[in-house]
């Protein structure tokens, strides 16, 4: 069963960027930091997001399933 995630970002990521995060979409917060949110089917989806953004050096802020 999918879960939502919300994945905070430190900076605004371009929204070219989006498609290479699956489903997510990407906002840009007030405080200078990016927000993906969306349904990822399973671990190894949110892994797979985690992994391009270390790959890109993105810095993480926070990752909630919610």
């Amino acid at each position: 069963m999918a879960q939502y995630y919300e994945i905070r970002i430190k900076g605004h990521l371009d929204e070219s960027w989006a498609d290479w995060f699956d489903s997510m979409s990407l906002s840009h917060q007030d405080n200078g930091e990016t927000l993906l949110s969306g349904a990822l089917p399973d671990q190894a989806a949110l892994h797979g997001v985690l992994n391009r953004l270390r790959d890109l050096g993105i810095e993480l802020i926070s990752v909630n399933m919610v």
